[in-house]
């Protein structure tokens, strides 16, 4: 019997309009009925993912959300922070010139705001449109965030990020963790967080077992969460490696694949 089910987002939960289906809501709603916990796991940050929980009505019915990658877990009905880790402020101003020196973009995220000294670099507007946060363009990024953040986000094209990955993995590999969500996004977080060990850390709270755990992604961040789930379910629209390490596959994000498999394998089981 399943206890909780981890879903991804953007290519998962959302559809292509990054909405969730009628469909979708209903499945998950009856799964919580029926006392199952649901946790939104996302590269988003949590104030862009906060669409998606009122729209799932987690507040009142209860939940978790893993921001950042899970470099963040808030309970979504008392809005407890149960744990975070951001990067440390040193890493700031060599990780910006490195993005300089390579001609990318980089943001990252304060309050309800996109901070990024280029706001018109191409893929700046699909995480401003993502997440519903405006950009604050800055001059000087790494002196412009008050605070530790969760993640910095590189941007570009696949072939021109490679370089960059390659240099940060080679100076902060073991202090830093860098991977790809997207071919145009390059992720920094702090070492030792992914979805996967943040389901780990958030599941030993609260006292399950990971083959109690269903989860559903898309995309290269998902990897270690699906791995790590009892049950870890691809869509049919996701990244290659992606499928090929999945338990299942089930039907795309604009075909209601979620709800798909919570039918089958909880809603079917009374």
């Amino acid at each position: 019997m399943f206890k909780a089910i981890a879903l991804d987002l953007d290519g998962t939960l959302t559809n292509s309009e990054k909405k969730v289906s009628e469909r979708n809501k209903r499945a998950l709603q009856e799964a919580i009925k029926r006392g199952v916990s649901i946790i939104l796991a996302s590269g988003r940050p949590t104030y862009g993912m906060s669409e998606v929980w009122e729209a799932l009505e987690l507040e009142k019915l209860g939940g978790y959300v893993l921001s950042y990658n899970g470099s963040l877990c808030m309970d979504c009905k008392s809005k407890e922070v149960l744990f975070e880790k951001t990067i440390p402020r040193k890493y700031y101003a060599p990780i910006a010139q490195a993005v300089r020196e390579a001609d990318l973009g980089l943001l990252s995220y304060q309050g309800k705001e996109i901070v990024t000294e280029r706001p018109e670099f191409p893929y700046m507007d699909r995480e401003s449109t993502i997440n519903k946060m405006p950009f604050r363009k800055v001059e000087d990024f790494p002196n412009a965030l008050s605070e530790e953040v969760c993640k910095l986000l590189a941007l570009g094209e696949h072939e021109e990020l490679l370089p960059l990955k390659e240099r940060l993995e080679k100076e902060y590999g073991e202090e830093l963790s860098i991977f790809f969500s997207e071919p145009f996004f390059l992720e920094i977080c702090p070492v030792g967080v992914d979805k996967g060990e943040s389901l780990k850390r958030l599941l030993e709270k609260k006292g399950w077992k990971r083959e109690e755990l269903m989860a559903f992604g898309d995309g290269g961040n998902d990897l270690t969460m699906l791995q790590y789930a009892g049950k870890g379910i691809a869509m049919a629209n996701s990244q290659k490696h992606v499928l090929e390490i999945a338990d299942e596959v089930t039907l795309s994000n604009d075909e209601d694949g979620v709800a798909v498999m919570v039918e089958k394998y909880i809603l079917s089981n009374i």
